[in-house]
């Protein structure tokens, strides 16, 4: 089944926010929305410490609190060391939405989805919409 993701205004705003200080601690964070069949609808974000979260323990405290809408993570500039944090049981069919910027000073989005066949691994999947090409962000 082919995986789609939509995000919705507020958090296309809210990432180029973020991007105008990536000196800041919030280059992290999670995705909340919902999920209907094959579609991650994220609604809003909410930023992290660096690395998402301290344990295991805490993510689920925080699910909790959440009401069970996260559906994955986000990370500016992430590394080896941030998504292989993410390539585990607890994380399976999780989204994760990897950002950088171009030298245009424009967002790229590049979202997957946590897999796991022999090993963990992330999956590529595609964005809804063309709505995403905008001054601000582009999608590769």
């Amino acid at each position: 089944m082919k995986m789609e993701v939509y995000l919705s205004e507020e958090v296309l705003e809210s990432l180029s926010a973020l991007r105008l200080d990536l000196s800041g601690a919030n280059t992290d964070g999670f995705l909340i929305g919902h999920r209907r069949a094959h579609m991650f609808f994220i609604e809003r974000i909410f930023p992290s410490r660096r690395g998402f979260f301290s344990s295991e323990k805490i993510f689920l405290s925080l699910i909790k609190l959440l009401h069970y809408r996260i559906l994955g993570f986000y990370s500016f500039l992430a590394d080896q060391k941030k998504t292989n944090k993410l390539l585990s049981p607890l994380f399976y069919g999780k989204l994760f939405l990897n950002i950088k910027i171009n030298k245009k000073n424009q967002l790229v989005l590049t979202p997957f989805v946590i897999e796991h066949e022999k090993d963990f691994f992330l999956s590529p999947i595609k964005f809804n919409s063309n709505r995403l090409r905008k001054e601000q962000w582009i999608i590769p």
